[in-house]
């Protein structure tokens, strides 16, 4: 009898999962790397320029990476270039960060790459990590 009663509920579970992945295809790219300046997918997202020295700007986007609490892999401050690797919270999925610092002038120039290692769409994801750590680094600075 609970059996019966379960089916109408299953089905309908089912197609709202259907119907919602079909609008979530809808609304954002079927993408799995992002990257400023670079991914026509969200032109919105640019390198980041700073009149600070370059040794500052590196330091906050360190820190910006240590405080969200991502696992850095490479830390090269001679290059410029921050590797890290943010796990998801929901499915503990793991996504590869690359953060780079370039002199310019007096300033410095921060470029980043977020980059899914699975799936082939991240639903918007990497482009929501860059945004938050633009963000996060543009406050600091």
């Amino acid at each position: 009898m609970k059996l019966k009663k379960m089916i109408p509920i299953v089905i309908a579970l089912v197609a709202l999962l259907i119907a919602g992945i079909g609008i979530a295809g809808m609304v954002w790219p079927v993408i799995n790397d992002v990257q400023t300046g670079e991914t026509q997918q969200y032109p919105d997202l640019q390198p980041q320029s700073f009149k600070e020295p370059y040794y500052r700007v590196y330091d906050a986007a360190l820190g910006v990476v240590r405080d969200f609490g991502w696992h850095v892999e490479v830390e090269d401050r001679a290059n410029g270039e921050i590797q890290a690797v943010d796990t998801t919270l929901l499915l503990r999925f793991k996504d590869d960060v690359t953060i780079t610092i370039k002199p310019d002038g007096t300033g410095a120039v921060v470029t980043m790459r977020s980059r899914s290692r699975v799936g082939k769409g991240d639903f918007g994801a990497n482009a929501r990590r860059i945004r938050r750590f633009q963000a996060e680094l543009a406050k600091r600075l």
